[in-house]
């Protein structure tokens, strides 16, 4: 009856890994165990005292058979250990180690059959032999497979790490340079570029570069070339060579032929299905190159690049935007603001010409108002005032342009253009005299002194934009209509409206008003109709289009 030797169980004395070998105790307490995963040197220790002799070289040339009387020293062998059901599987590491502890029990065992066949040649069967040999070409094809599993595990790391890197990353040229530094290190690439398309145009531009120097200076212009990164661009293929020199493609980028690049791997940077870039490696002669897993693991590592670009220029997009609503909010309505950036108007300094109706109001008697007052009472009960102003200005989808003193401008028709600006214009003064009433009443019943308000609009065509230093820029208006908007306001009465004769045949059809003739203004040596407005009825569209005003407060 055949008797197979058990399984021992081995642990190394810092107890990072545990071993299954079969072999019997008697041998292992005579070698010296290397732990793969610690990298402690140990003699295997056992409890029981007698341990068996070390077996002979018969033995070792064929260790799962023995003679129908098996030697005392393996009868006297201590009994298995439990069954492997009851102990804990190995982990992946452990397993790993125990592969490489079985590869050098195997080719002991190997050398050893070799030296008794080289003294005996029929003391083992050619079959025991052969067995042994393809058990140990198995273990040569099992080590590279496993040795490539490691390696596809590292880059797998690798790219997970750099990925994490690229997304914490929010700023787009920072990012940039950390897509260049990134691939090199992931991908094994002595120098590269990364070259990206504008905004808007479509052209590639080199936006990052590294080690690249003069290696691909086109010979006739002496600028950069990026000939195979341009045609992956366009083709949305990757470009792949181990042999610059021997491969046909290279031919016909002359660049790339006087470089002395030999490794050359170039993937297309796509985000969904569109193109944003290109990213070019490569290596030199006499440095390692590049392979068909390294390629592919560049094409992982540019769709992560890509995912990373999109979410930066999205970053800087909500910035900008936010930046800009903040700056149009100070004086525009939200529905205003809304209507521009749909439109994607961009200010800048300077201006154009429009047609708009500018409304003018101040405090009549502020200086008296104002005497008795302490400082911050003075600014809680302004700030008061100029909020149910600036709200009467928003319903009607006004631009609030400043507040000067216990003065206010606004302007109707701009940016957004209107054609009813007057009709918007003179409905906010009707509006804004009967809040300010409204508001009035309510400090006299708290004891608090009050005032009258007066007010003027004119319409006409005013150079409207964002004027300014680059430091500081305002959107406003500026013209003769402006000023004579200004000396509107300036000649009307307590408690009224007071427009030019501009307006009023821009509204006539819907308001009624009190014709005060013909004026003489400041500035100016004709004179000017003006009129009193009573009330005004707007068109229906007009209800419609304040009723889908958002007001703000």
């Amino acid at each position: 009856m055949e008797q197979k030797i058990a399984p021992t169980r081995i642990q190394c004395p810092q107890r990072e890994a545990v071993y299954r070998v079969g072999r019997p105790q008697a041998e292992l307490a005579q070698m010296r165990v290397k732990c793969k995963k610690c990298g402690c040197t140990f003699t295997p220790s056992f409890p029981e005292p007698n341990a068996p002799a070390p077996p002979s070289a018969s033995s070792l040339a064929a260790p799962a058979v023995a003679t129908s009387a098996p030697p005392a020293s393996v009868v006297a062998a201590p009994p298995p250990p439990a069954p492997a059901a009851s102990a804990p599987p190995p982990s992946a590491e452990e397993g790993v180690d125990s592969f490489e502890l079985v590869e050098e029990i195997v080719g002991n065992r190997s050398r050893a059959i070799y030296e008794v066949r080289r003294d005996s040649p029929d003391a083992i069967p050619s079959e025991i032999t052969g067995h042994v040999g393809r058990i140990a070409d198995a273990i040569v094809d099992v080590k590279r497979q496993v040795g490539s599993l490691r390696r596809a595990g590292q880059d797998l790391e690798n790219l997970l790490e750099a990925s994490n890197a690229l997304n914490r990353e929010r700023n787009l040229a920072p990012l940039l340079e950390l897509i260049m530094d990134s691939a090199i290190k992931t991908l094994n690439a002595e120098r590269g570029f990364l070259v990206m398309k504008k905004m808007g145009t479509g052209a590639l531009d080199v936006s990052v570069a590294r080690g690249m120097g003069e290696a691909l200076a086109d010979e006739e212009t002496g600028e950069f070339s990026t000939g195979i990164a341009s045609t992956v661009a366009h083709e949305g293929k990757p470009f792949f060579t181990a042999n610059s020199k021997g491969d046909e493609r290279v031919s016909e980028f002359a660049s790339v032929m006087r470089s002395d690049a030999r490794a050359i791997l170039c993937v297309p940077v796509n985000f969904q299905d569109r193109n944003l870039g290109t990213l070019y490696l490569d290596n030199r002669a006499g440095t390692p190159g590049f392979t068909e897993d390294l390629l592919r693991l560049a094409a992982s590592f540019a769709s992560a690049a890509a995912g990373a670009i999109e979410n930066a220029r999205l970053y800087e997009s909500i910035q900008a935007e936010t930046a800009k609503r903040a700056s149009l909010s100070r004086y525009l309505s939200p529905t205003v603001i809304e209507d521009i950036l749909k439109r994607g108007d961009d200010f800048e300094l300077g201006g154009s010409t429009v047609d708009c109706s500018v409304l003018f109001s101040d405090v009549a008697g502020f200086t008296s108002f104002s005497e008795n007052l302490q400082p911050g009472e003075l600014v809680l009960l302004m700030n008061e005032y100029f909020t149910v102003l600036a709200n009467v200005i928003f319903e009607n989808h006004g631009t609030l342009d400043k507040f000067i003193g216990d003065a206010t401008m606004a302007i109707f028709g701009a940016p957004v253009s209107e054609p009813d600006h007057a009709i918007y214009a003179v409905k906010a003064g009707l509006e804004m005299l009967e809040a300010c009433h409204a508001l009035m009443a309510k400090w006299e019943g708290e004891g608090k002194p009050t005032f009258q308000m007066r007010m003027g609009v004119n319409s006409g065509p005013v150079i409207a934009g964002n004027l300014g230093s680059p430091q500081r820029m305002d959107y406003t208006v500026i013209g003769d209509a402006v000023n004579l908007a200004s000396r509107m306001e300036t000649s009307s009465e307590r408690g009224t409206l007071c427009i030019s004769e501009y307006t009023w045949n821009l509204i006539k059809e819907f308001a009624r008003a009190e014709d005060k003739g013909p004026i003489m203004v400041k500035g100016k040596s004709e004179e000017f109709r003006v009129y009193h407005v009573l009330s005004i009825d707007p068109p229906k569209r007009d209800a419609d289009y304040v009723q889908r005003a958002s007001p703000r407060v």
